[in-house]
């Protein structure tokens, strides 16, 4: 990264990063009870069994499907762009739709568990282990902040 880069984007602290978890699962929640009714309304109540799995199927599309596309266009999420946090590869770019689709799977399994908050706790560079796995990285995005002054 420039200099200028370094100014604009920084290691966020380990608060920021896990109020913007916090932001995300009232958000996956949300958009959980959305796609589940909206499924359930147009199936009606058919078969059970049938509707149980493909309103999970729904639910588990619908939401990957919003994280990757957040992730791709901007970088941001609705909860990061609320914190101030930015995903981008180590070159400052946003990320592809497949490293996007490893990063949900991989944040499903340490989040879910409390795995990944877990080791932000004890993580030096206040990164997530699905970011240091994929070589992603989360950055304070103070560009806003900058342009305010």
């Amino acid at each position: 990264m420039t200099q200028t880069q370094d100014n604009l984007m920084q290691r966020p602290t380990k608060g920021r990063q896990l109020g913007s978890l916090g932001y995300e699962c009232i958000t996956t929640v949300g958009l959980t009870f959305t796609i589940g009714f909206i499924t359930t309304a147009i199936l009606g109540g058919t078969n059970l069994t049938l509707l149980r799995f493909v309103v999970m199927a729904a639910i588990l599309l619908g939401v990957s499907a919003y994280y990757i596309l957040c992730w791709t266009i901007s970088g941001q999420s609705l909860a990061q762009k609320s914190w101030g946090l930015k995903l981008s590869n180590e070159a400052g770019a946003t990320i592809t739709a497949a490293t996007a689709s490893k990063r949900v799977i991989l944040s499903i399994a340490f989040n879910l568990t409390l795995i990944g908050p877990a080791l932000l706790l004890v993580a030096k560079d206040n990164q997530l282990p699905q970011d240091k796995i994929l070589g992603t990285l989360i950055a304070a995005d103070n560009k806003k902040r900058k342009d305010a002054l």
